[in-house]
C-alpha cells in the first residue's frame, strides 16, 4: 500500500511538473516590472482553458487607490475639510469621501446651484432659486433599453457625469429574435437565449444646458470608480463568456457608434494567477474633447473595496487551491497598480496575506506604506491582523513587501473587526462579538505598529469618523450581551492614546417590541452627511414596527447635533419625513408606492437644508430647528 501511495503521489508531481515545464514560457517586458503579456488569440485562449480545468478559484476581491509615496495631508483619513461649508451664499456640502479632494460616485450631487439626484432611472436636477426656493431644471427618464439600471452621479465645472449599466444581450446572441422597439407585450427579446453580457455606461451632460454631449460604454461590471481633478477613473470587471465559445472574450469599448476592441498584446497578466476575467481600469480625460484610454489585466474574478488617493490601485484577493489529497488552501494576493501622472497605469507590485478585508476604511496608504487591517477565520479560530507593506523593487520586478505585523491582541476570542479608520500616524479600530473593544494603535514607526490602548463598552461601530483630530464619532449597533437591540451613536476621545474614553453618554435608538431600525449610513458612508458649520450629521432611518396586528414601515431622516461639552454630546435635533406627501394624496401617487417618498440623501446649500426622496425634495432652515420652507413634487411638476 505505502508503495502504491508512493508511486500514486510521484506520478501527480510529475504530471504537474510536465504540465508546467511544456507550457509556453510568458512573455516579460522589463517596463512591466513582472507582468507578462498575452501575444496572441492561442495563448488568450490556452490561459483561459487552463484556467476552466484547475481547482483554484477567488472568494472576493477588494480594490483600493492609492499613491505611492503621497503627501501626508493627501493620505490621512480624516474627514473632506471641503464638506466644512461656510454658512452663506451658495456654500455646499460635498459626498462624506474617504480622501479629501477624491470624490466618489453618489446618487445625490450639488454644485451650490443645482441639486442632481437620481431615482432608478429618472434623473432629477432642481435649480435652487435662494431663500429656500427651487423649481424643476429636468426630470429625465433615463434609457431603460434591457433592463437598464443608473447608480453614480459626478459633477465638474463642465459636465455632469451619469454612470448606470444594462445587459448587452446581441453582442453574446447576435442570432437571438429582436422585438420591435415599440412592443410592449413584456416579452424580451433574450428570452430562452441566456445571459446577457453587463455593460458600464457613462453619460457626459453639458453642466449649463443639461444636454447629452459623449456617451462611453464599457464590458463588464462597474466595480467602482473615482474622480480626481478632470480625470474620472472606472475600475470594472469582464467575465469571460463561457457559455459561448464563438464570442471573442476580450472587453470592448463604445465612443458613441464607434466600437473599440483591443489588441491581445494589451492584456497583461501576474504569472500564476487564475485567468477567469479582466480587470479593466478606464480612465477619461474630461476635457473639451474628452478621451477614452484603457489598461486591461487578466486575473481571478474580483468584486471587493478600495482605497482611493492621487493615484494607483490594489486588488486584494483570496484564492482557495484544493490539493491532490482533497484539502483546500487558501491565502491573499495583493496585486497593485501606480496611475502615472499622465494618467496611465503600470503595475506596482505584489503580496501576500492572510484573511480578508472589512471594506475600504480597513485600508490605508500613507508615507508611502500602505496598511490593511484583514480577519482570518471564524469561531474560536479567529484571527484579525494588521499589515503594513512596503513597495521594493528586486530584480527589475515591484514587489509588495511586509515589513510591520500585528497578529496579536487585536480582539478578544471569536471576535471580528467591525470598522477601522486611519488617521495618519495613529488608527483605530473596532473587533466585536457581544462587547465593542475599542482599539488605538500607533503607526509611527511602520516597521513596529504598537497597540496603544483599548475601551470596552456594549455594541459595535460599522463605520467611525474623525470629527476632530482626537475625537472620532462612532456609528453603529447597540448590543444587550445577547443580540442587537438598536442604533447607536457615541464620541470617542483618543488624545490619551494609551486611555481611550467614551465621552459622555451615547445616543441609544432602542428597538420596539417585535421591531427593527435600519439605515443605509450603518454600510454606506456616502449616506451620510457631514456638517462641520452647524455642527451636525443626518442620515435616513427606516423603522419596522409590529403595530395593530400588522407590521408598519416608516422612514424619517434624522438630524444629529454634536457638542462634545454636553453630557449626551449626540443628540436628535430634527426628524423629517417625506411619508407625509404620500399619505396626502393616496390616490394620486397609489401607483408609485410610499417607498418612493423614503428619504435618500441630503445636503445643505447656505443656511438651508435640501432633504431628497424619490418623488420630492424638502428646504428647511437649519438655524431655524429646520422648519420647512418650501416643498418641490417632482410628478406635479
Amino acid at each position: 500500500m505505502k508503495r502504491l501511495l508512493t508511486a500514486t503521489l510521484f506520478a501527480l508531481v510529475m504530471m504537474v511538473f510536465l504540465s508546467c515545464s511544456t507550457a509556453p514560457k510568458p512573455v516579460m517586458d522589463q517596463e512591466d516590472f513582472g507582468l507578462a503579456r498575452v501575444s496572441d488569440q492561442e495563448e488568450l485562449t490556452r490561459l483561459l482553458q487552463a484556467d476552466k480545468n484547475n481547482s483554484i478559484f477567488s472568494l472576493f476581491g477588494d480594490i483600493m487607490m492609492t499613491r505611492e509615496g503621497a503627501m501626508e495631508d493627501d493620505a490621512v483619513g480624516a474627514p473632506d475639510e471641503s464638506q466644512d461649508a461656510g454658512m452663506g451664499g451658495d456654500e455646499h456640502s460635498q459626498t462624506n469621501v474617504q480622501v479629501e479632494g477624491i470624490d466618489e460616485g453618489d446618487i445625490i450631487k450639488t454644485d451650490g446651484n443645482r441639486i442632481y439626484s437620481l431615482a432608478g432611472n429618472r434623473l432629477h436636477v432642481i435649480d435652487i432659486l435662494g431663500n429656500g426656493e427651487m423649481s424643476v431644471a429636468m426630470v429625465n427618464e433615463l434609457d431603460r433599453a434591457y433592463g437598464s439600471w443608473y447608480s453614480e452621479l459626478y459633477i465638474t465645472d463642465d459636465y455632469l457625469i451619469v454612470i448606470g449599466a444594462h445587459y448587452d444581450y446581441a453582442e453574446l446572441h447576435p442570432d437571438a429574435p429582436q422585438s420591435d422597439a415599440e412592443d410592449v407585450d413584456g416579452i424580451r427579446p433574450w428570452v430562452g437565449y441566456g445571459w446577457g453580457l453587463m455593460v458600464t455606461r457613462i453619460e457626459l451632460y453639458d453642466i449649463e444646458s443639461l444636454e447629452l454631449s459623449e456617451t462611453f460604454e464599457i464590458s463588464g461590471s462597474l466595480m467602482t470608480s473615482r474622480l480626481i481633478d478632470d480625470h474620472l477613473y472606472l475600475i470594472s470587471n469582464h467575465n469571460v463568456p463561457y457559455q459561448n465559445n464563438d464570442v471573442d472574450p476580450r472587453p470592448f469599448f463604445k465612443h458613441g457608434d464607434e466600437t473599440i476592441t483591443p489588441e491581445y498584446t494589451d492584456i497583461k497578466y501576474l504569472p500564476g494567477m487564475p485567468y477567469r476575467s479582466f480587470t479593466v481600469i478606464s480612465h477619461i480625460h474630461l476635457d473639451a474633447s474628452p478621451l477614452l484610454e484603457y489598461d486591461i489585466f487578466l486575473g481571478n474574478s474580483g468584486w471587493g473595496n478600495f482605497y482611493v488617493s492621487r493615484s494607483g490601485i490594489y486588488l486584494a484577493t483570496i484564492l482557495y487551491e484544493q490539493t491532490p489529497f482533497g484539502r483546500w488552501n487558501h491565502y491573499g494576493k495583493l496585486i497593485s497598480y501606480l496611475i502615472e501622472e499622465d494618467g496611465s497605469v503600470s503595475y506596482g507590485g505584489a503580496g501576500r496575506f492572510e484573511g480578508h478585508v472589512l471594506n475600504q476604511f480597513s485600508m490605508d496608504e500613507y508615507n508611502g506604506y500602505f496598511r490593511m487591517f484583514t480577519t482570518e477565520g471564524w469561531g474560536d479560530d479567529v484571527i484579525n491582523r494588521l499589515y503594513v507593506f512596503e513597495r521594493k523593487v528586486v530584480d527589475g520586478k515591484r514587489i509588495l513587501e511586509v515589513v510591520g505585523l500585528i497578529d496579536e491582541g487585536l480582539g478578544k476570542p471569536r471576535e471580528t473587526i467591525r470598522s477601522a479608520r486611519f488617521m495618519g500616524d495613529r488608527a483605530t479600530v473596532v473587533t466585536f462579538e457581544m462587547i465593542d473593544p475599542f482599539y488605538v494603535i500607533d503607526l509611527s514607526d511602520p516597521y513596529n505598529p504598537t497597540i496603544l490602548g483599548e475601551l470596552e463598552i456594549p455594541g459595535f461601530s460599522t463605520y467611525q469618523h474623525p470629527w476632530t483630530d482626537d475625537l472620532v464619532l462612532g456609528i453603529g449597533y447597540e448590543s444587550d450581551g445577547i443580540g442587537v437591540d438598536g442604533i447607536k451613536l457615541a464620541l470617542y476621545d483618543i488624545s490619551d492614546e494609551e486611555n481611550p474614553v467614551e465621552v459622555g453618554k451615547p445616543l441609544v435608538m432602542l428597538n420596539k417590541d417585535h421591531g427593527w431600525q435600519f439605515g443605509e449610513a450603518l454600510h454606506n458612508h456616502k449616506a451620510i452627511l457631514v456638517s462641520k458649520p452647524f455642527e451636525f450629521i443626518g442620515f435616513s432611518i427606516y423603522r419596522y414596527h409590529w403595530f395593530s396586528s400588522n407590521y408598519h414601515q416608516t422612514n424619517d431622516y434624522m438630524i444629529f447635533s454634536i457638542d462634545p461639552e454636553r453630557e449626551y454630546p449626540i443628540e436628535i435635533a430634527a426628524t423629517l419625513s417625506h411619508f407625509d406627501l404620500y399619505e396626502a394624496d393616496e390616490d394620486f401617487f397609489r401607483g408609485f408606492g410610499a417607498w418612493r417618498f423614503g428619504v435618500d440623501r441630503a445636503v445643505t446649500i447656505g443656511e438651508h437644508l435640501y432633504v431628497v426622496s424619490g418623488e420630492a425634495v424638502t428646504s428647511h432652515k437649519i438655524l431655524e430647528d429646520f422648519e420647512t420652507v418650501s416643498t418641490l413634487i417632482f410628478r406635479e411638476e
